[in-house]
Formats: structure tokens, sequence, C-alpha cells
């Protein structure tokens, strides 16, 4: 099938993207993320002859590649991404991907257009900032300029990959969940075969890795092949007409507000959260996007201990710690399931709703947490240190929760990307972080002293999460729940 590229569509979808960012996070919040990348990329290439003393080439290629492959799968969904649009109304905001609702244009125009925007759009807007930072740092790491553009083209090339892999796994979902379960066992068997099985190497399904590895060009030539081939299929698998989902429900808002009579006058603003996940399909999600990136943390650590010989080693209090702070995107999750314009109508304040999504977020996260520490104590023989371990965890989720509430509100997937929230947040996040780190490294040469020093520090993050808890209602009381007033009233302050 023959998708005649469009390119006065293609600048519009652009300039959609550009002021879809700046009307978030405002223009000098949308240009924050690059300019983060290219510092974060610069430092990072200019302390790599110390890293070098203690990871290897062949280590920092391997974490570059596969970071690079991440990043495009999680940002090439675009199968559900259509479908939700074409479905769902996303508050007030219309996209130029509903024009064939409207239009006679062919869907899989708009989306072949779409995918090829979102491609160039993230490019410039992290690719390239990534690898200009290791440019500018190659002549103090004494990096030759054509290792640096050889490693943008392979970077290039792996995120590519990865987005066509996660465009043509989403679209086929959307026809068929069962197929696409399929084809992810398929790259799932290909990735055991090569750790732990050790049958295949990584440059062996990572071609622009087997690159490096081999020095063969044939490996890129094969990665933009197969790239090519794989945004084909994605295009032909779009589905041209999307059908409403429908589903019928059992009354459930009664008999669960009795349920959370805990929660006092919040009991049915909890209730309704609560059927709103249950029934929104994300309960999945939210869980598992919790529980992911702690056992990616563990996993991570095991491997650079186990399967590179590192001297990494963590005990339970560092992952205590760390249960708080990856808590984030499951706020996030639990305030980004619905528009919520339709509560300017209603008898409720944003604060409120903000509580009763808390409630929801504790709910869900406390036991997951405590379970996730209780394990990984078991598997350390660090029993001794549970007690410690727990107390640490329940702080910094308690805490990270109130700062992330006082600081976004209920638009934290979208006001992180504003730099002067970003900042705030950071200021308030990273030193108690950094200080738990600290504190759980000294506890076998210095125990007393620094398991003293995390119980102060802990029950002093509780004390200050009172206050923040308090202030929540006096940041957000008085606001809207339409986003727009946030772009351009007192929200956007923080």
């Amino acid at each position: 099938m023959a998708l005649d590229f469009d390119l006065h569509l293609f600048k519009t979808m652009f300039k959609e993207e550009l002021r879809l960012h700046k009307s978030f996070v405002g223009g000098v919040g949308s240009a924050f993320f690059p300019v983060v990348i290219f510092f974060f990329s610069l430092v990072l290439a200019i302390t790599s002859p110390v890293v070098m003393k203690n990871l290897s080439k062949d280590t920092m290629l391997l974490v570059l590649h596969v970071s690079a492959l991440m990043y495009g799968l999680s940002v090439g969904a675009l199968g559900a991404i259509g479908e939700q649009v074409m479905t769902r109304r996303l508050g007030q905001v219309n996209m130029l991907l509903q024009l064939p609702q409207l239009h006679p244009i062919s869907f899989r125009k708009i989306m072949a257009t779409f995918y090829v925007k979102d491609l160039l759009f993230y490019i410039l807007y992290s690719i390239i900032p990534l690898v200009g930072g290791i440019a500018i740092a190659a002549p103090l790491a004494k990096v030759p300029f054509t290792s640096v553009g050889l490693l943008g083209i392979t970077l290039f090339l792996t995120f590519l990959l990865g987005m066509s892999l996660s465009f043509v796994l989403s679209a086929l979902a959307v026809r068929s969940r069962p197929a696409a379960a399929a084809v992810g066992l398929l790259v799932l068997a290909l990735v055991l075969m090569v750790w732990p099985v050790g049958y295949l190497t990584a440059g062996q399904i990572l071609p622009p890795l087997g690159y490096w590895m081999y020095k063969d060009p044939l490996y890129l030539l094969v990665t933009l092949v197969l790239a090519l081939v794989l945004s084909a299929a994605a295009i032909l698998f779009t589905k041209e007409r999307f059908e409403s989902k429908q589903g019928v429900y059992k009354s459930m808002l009664l008999p669960m507000e009795k349920r959370f009579s805990f929660a006092g006058g919040l009991r049915l603003l909890v209730a309704k959260e609560w059927v709103e996940l249950r029934r929104s399909g994300t309960m999945g999600a939210v869980v598992t996007g919790f529980l992911g990136p702690l056992f990616a943390v563990y996993i991570l650590a095991w491997f650079f201990r186990t399967g590179m010989g590192l001297p990494i080693s963590f005990n339970v209090v560092f992952y205590g710690g760390m249960v708080g702070f990856l808590g984030v995107m499951t706020y996030s999750w639990i305030t980004n399931l619905e528009p919520n314009e339709f509560m300017n109508v209603q008898p409720v304040t944003v604060d409120q709703v903000i509580k009763a999504k808390l409630v929801i977020y504790f709910l869900l996260t406390s036991a997951v947490s405590y379970a996730y520490v209780i394990v990984i104590g078991f598997i350390n023989g660090e029993l001794g240190l549970l007690p410690l371990a727990l107390l640490v965890a329940a702080s910094t989720t308690v805490y990270v929760a109130g700062v992330t509430a006082r600081l976004t509100g209920l638009w934290t997937n979208t006001m992180l990307f504003d730099y002067r929230i970003l900042g705030k947040f950071f200021g308030a996040i990273v030193p108690p972080l950094f200080f738990v780190m600290v504190l759980s490294s000294y506890i076998k040469t210095a125990p007393a002293l620094s398991m003293t020093l995390l119980v102060v520090e802990s029950l002093g993050m509780l004390a200050v999460s009172w206050f923040v808890f308090k202030s929540v209602t006096t940041r957000w009381k008085k606001e809207h729940f339409a986003f727009a007033t946030l772009t351009s009233g007192s929200g956007a302050q923080g």
C-alpha cells in the first residue's frame, strides 16, 4: 500500500507538538528538557575517563544503546495513542489525529505522518542534545569526533528500532491482543537467549550495538531495513475505523462508599476514584508501573554486582528509601485517569480531589512497598535491618507523595516538565534521597551513628510531611479544574 507523504500536514503536526508542549509548561519549560539532557551527557562524557576505570567500553555502549532502545519503546506506542484519540474525548483538546472523523483522509496516512513527526521531534528533543553534549566534551575525554558521529548514528538507529517495534506492537494489539502478546513473547525469548542463557550476544539481537562489537557496517543496514519493515507493518496494521468501547457494570459506587468510610468526608470521592480506576482498565498498569521500577533497581544492582563483578552492594535500607522515591509515576497515573473539567460545576474543590487520589495512592502502594522491602530483606539475609528499612520506606513514601501533590496537584505528568516546578521538586526530593543512600552505605562500618541518623531523618520527613499535606489545601483549594488556568494564573508558579 502506497502512502503519499504530505509535507504540509507534517509541518502542521510538528507545530501542534510544539504548541502542546508550550501550553503545558511554557516556552522556557519546553526547552528545559533537551538542555538537561545536553548537560547530563556533557558531564557524563567529561567524567568518562574516571567511569571507564570501573566500567568497560563495551558496558558503556551496552547501557547507552539499551537506554536508547527503551526510550524508543516508551514513545512509540502510537497505535494505542491513535485508538485513544479516536475513541475518547481528551477534555477540550482536539488533535490533528482526529481529522479522519470529519475529512476524507486515510487514518493510516495520518498515522504515518504522525509517526515521522514524532520520530523527528524526539530526535531533535533528546538524541541530538545527548550526542551534542558528548561531542562538546570529546576533546577533554580524548574521544575522536568520528566515534561521536558513529555513536550518534547507532543511537538514532537503536531509538528508531525501539520506536518501530513499539509502534507495531501497539497497532497489532488494537486488532488482536493475543497476536501482540505472541510477538512480545518472541522478543522476550530473544532477550533471554542473550541473558541468562548466553546463546546469543547482545549485538546479535541489537544490531546497532553489533556494529561496535564486530565493526561490520552490515549491522547498520540490517537495523535500518528492519525498522522500515516494522514501521510499514505497523501502518498496515493500523485500523481505519474505531468503535468506542462499551461495557455494562454493576452499581459499585454506594457499596464502595461504605467500604471507604474510614476516609470520613472524602469517602464518596475516594469511592469514585476507586470505581474509575477499576473500570478504566488501568489498575494493572498502575500497580506494575510501581513494581516495575522497583524490580528494575534490584535487577540492575544484581546485574552489575554479579554479572559484571562490580563492587556494588545495596542493603535493604537503601531499597526501602527507593520505594518512596519511585512512587511518583504511580501518582501520575492516578491523576491522569480522566479530564477533571466537569468538576468545576460540582460541589467539590481541587484539594479534596487531590486528597482522595492520595488515599487511593497509599492504598495501592503501601502493601506492595512493605512486601517488596520484606522480600529483599529475606533475600539479602538482613532481617535485623527490616524495622529500619520499613520506617525509611514509610517516611519516604509519605514525604514524596506530599511534595508531589503540593507541587503538581492533579497535573503531575505535565507540570513536572515545567523547569520551575521540576527545580523545586528536585530541591525537595534529592537531598533526603542522597542522605538515605549515603547513610545506608555506612551501616556496616558505622552502624550506630548511621542508623540513628536514618531514624532521625525518617522522623523528620514524617514531621515535614504533616505540614506539606496541610499546605495542599491552601495551595489548591481556590484553583479551577481546567488545566488552562494553570498556564496563565498563579498555578504555574508552583
